[in-house]
């Protein structure tokens, strides 16, 4: 296929996926397009990149952890290292509302007060109060 006429069906294919409005959207056209090894194969990918954009595991843990090649992890460590930039501003937004979301959480178990002497919060309360004040961060 010429050059003129792969980028056009590139613009097809990524027009395709902005005109996508909702996660059930996403996730049908995903389907639709892509076999279920397909599928497989870019989420192992993208989980890569989480996981050594996260800075917590090694080569080894993600291999043992996603069942990939040492290649594959060299591959996108590679991309990563090399351009990425497509990789560090997704993951990095989910990294960013992760570390968000776990500080608020460490700030509301500073300002759940305590029980009053001879009373007693359950663990479910709680979790009640946690729930309620986190529905707004979506990670």
């Amino acid at each position: 296929m010429n050059e003129k006429i792969q980028q056009k069906v590139y613009e097809v294919f990524i027009n395709s996926i902005k005109n996508t409005k909702s996660h059930d959207e996403v996730v049908d056209f995903l389907n639709d397009l892509l076999s279920t090894s397909e599928r497989a194969m870019l989420a192992k990918r993208v989980s890569i990149a989480f996981m050594l954009l996260e800075n917590k595991y090694s080569y080894e843990d993600i291999i043992k952890t996603l069942k990939v090649s040492d290649g594959t992890v060299a591959k996108v460590h590679a991309v990563l290292a090399l351009q990425g930039k497509g990789y560090r501003k997704t993951i990095g937004d989910i990294l960013f509302r992760k570390v968000v979301r776990n500080s608020l959480s460490e700030f509301l178990d500073l300002l759940t007060p305590l029980p009053a002497k001879g009373t007693s919060i359950s663990t479910h309360n709680l979790a009640k109060i946690k729930s309620r004040n986190m529905k707004e961060i979506p990670l």
